[in-house]
């Protein structure tokens, strides 16, 4: 192949683009023009942390897991995608109560790579004595579940964040005030 040949290859290539959303129920993703293959990564939302100052011992909520997959993809192939959102934290002087569960981000889609089914789990709510347990994920090439809590203290997602932070972070317990929000979820899409 001549310089030219070569020069004029790489001025139409397609270049990397990826997407990456934080919200978003039942949303389409459509693939761009050009691009031939995609990485999706998909984390959930970590539970939020227990509260309780009776015993003091408020558990944090679990981290997120992560699933991440890599398919053939054409222009115009769509996606659909649901973005875990935030967890709220607890606040009840006087009594304990657990924390609530992060939910799932998923995609699903039918590209021409084959069938994308992808789960990252959300992780569970801090519990009265103990951490809630870390999210799992399915449908990736790579699926890594999140960290479970401890007391106190929120578990780490798969993503690395740590506790509160997005994407997925476990809350913190607290027998105080407000415990921890279980952070929000996120998904990209990465084009080649």
């Amino acid at each position: 192949m001549s310089g030219i040949q070569m020069a004029l290859l790489s001025a139409f290539a397609f270049p990397p683009v990826t997407n990456t959303y934080t919200s978003g129920t039942a949303a389409t993703e459509t693939v761009p023009s050009g691009a031939s293959s995609c990485t999706i990564t998909v984390d959930g939302a970590g539970g939020s942390g227990a509260f309780d100052d009776q015993t003091y011992q408020p558990g944090g909520g679990g981290g997120s897991a992560r699933s991440v997959k890599a398919i053939a993809v054409t222009g115009g192939n769509t996606f659909t995608y649901t973005v875990a959102p935030q967890v709220a934290g607890i606040n009840s002087p006087g009594a304990s109560f657990a924390g609530n569960n992060g939910a799932a981000s998923t995609v699903t889609g039918s590209p021409s790579g084959g069938s994308v089914n992808m789960s990252g789990g959300g992780g569970q709510g801090g519990q009265i004595g103990g951490g809630g347990t870390g999210g799992t994920a399915s449908g990736g090439d790579t699926n890594t579940s999140g960290s479970a809590g401890g007391i106190f203290t929120g578990g780490v997602a798969a993503s690395g964040a740590a506790a509160s932070v997005a994407p997925g972070g476990g809350g913190d317990g607290s027998d105080s005030f407000f415990s921890g929000v279980g952070a929000r979820g996120e998904i990209s899409f990465a084009y080649t």
